[in-house]
């Protein structure tokens, strides 16, 4: 009894829910019907004409001409041109062109004095070589002040040099080669000492004896007289004062300072000996080109 009282509950939703379907598909389909019928399309009144635009107002501006920059006023430039920048190696600085404008060539102001050459500062007296025999040599000396040359020994005296040849010997020397026979060399040496002070000096006829630093030998434009300073020195050429700074033997030069009341700043130049330049070799004669022998010609036909 209590199933069937169940099937009927069931039987009931299900025809409930049946109704109200329909129900909703029949009241969509009226509002579907209402805007079929108000979606009709609105006639224009007139035909579209297109509306007009304005031309835009055109303005034009002329650009300023370029200033000077914080550099001087010659440092200006246009747009996309910069200017030319070139490198003065005498005043080591910077310097430009304006655009538009021709360079003009300034004239450098001589130095005002040449280097001729280095001369090293040579002890007095040199020893050049050796004469005689063994038991008997003598030594061979050049004044290195008069350039007069001496031949003396132990015993020596040279008074306008105030040296006297305390020593003189020749030796030979052994020269052991590994890839050749012992060889010998022979060499000559003298011992003078200073009569005033006393000091003594080695000389040797295998090198030069330098005492102290080297001179530069300068020579004044206009002049045809040298004049000889060392590092540290200075010299006056009127109201110019020259002062040299540095001078190297190898290779030689010899850096100069110049100051005078007309120059803004000194001016500091490394002079060095003028080279002449070498001769060309002459070129080798071209050979002659050979004349091609005469030719008979060969007779066909016979």
């Amino acid at each position: 009894m209590a199933a069937k009282s169940q099937d009927k509950i069931l039987f009931g939703a299900a025809l409930l829910l049946l109704l109200a379907s329909a129900g909703w598909m029949a009241l969509q389909s009226s509002q579907l019907s209402k805007l079929r019928d108000t979606a009709a399309t609105v006639p224009m009144s007139s035909e579209y004409v297109p509306a007009g635009i304005d031309a835009p107002t055109v303005s034009t501006t002329t650009w300023p001409a370029a200033r000077g920059q914080s550099s001087g006023a010659e440092w200006i430039y246009d747009v996309f041109t910069p200017p030319e920048i070139y490198y003065n190696g005498t005043t080591k600085k910077f310097s430009v062109t304006p655009p538009n404008l021709v360079a003009v060539e300034v004239k450098q102001e001589p130095f005002g004095v040449e280097l001729i050459q280095i001369k090293p500062d040579a002890f007095r007296l040199q020893l050049v070589g050796y004469i005689g025999s063994e038991g008997d040599y003598r030594g061979t000396f050049e004044n290195a002040i008069s350039g007069e040359t001496v031949i003396g020994r132990a015993g020596k005296e040279f008074p306008g040099l105030g040296l006297k040849v305390k020593t003189f010997q020749v030796k030979r020397n052994a020269i052991v080669s590994k890839e050749s026979m012992t060889t010998y060399d022979t060499e000559a040496t003298a011992v003078v000492v200073d009569t005033k002070t006393g000091d003594e000096v080695t000389l040797t006829n295998k090198s030069r004896r330098i005492s102290g630093a080297p001179f530069a030998v300068l020579k004044v434009d206009g002049s045809a007289d040298t004049v000889q300073h060392r590092a540290g020195e200075t010299f006056q050429v009127g109201t110019v004062t020259y002062a040299v700074v540095s001078v190297i033997s190898e290779p030689p030069s010899a850096e100069v300072r110049k100051e005078s009341p007309d120059l803004k700043e000194p001016v500091i130049k490394t002079l060095t000996p003028f080279v002449p330049a070498a001769p060309m070799a002459d070129s080798p004669a071209e050979a002659p080109v050979p004349t091609p022998a005469a030719t008979t010609p060969f007779p066909f036909g016979t």
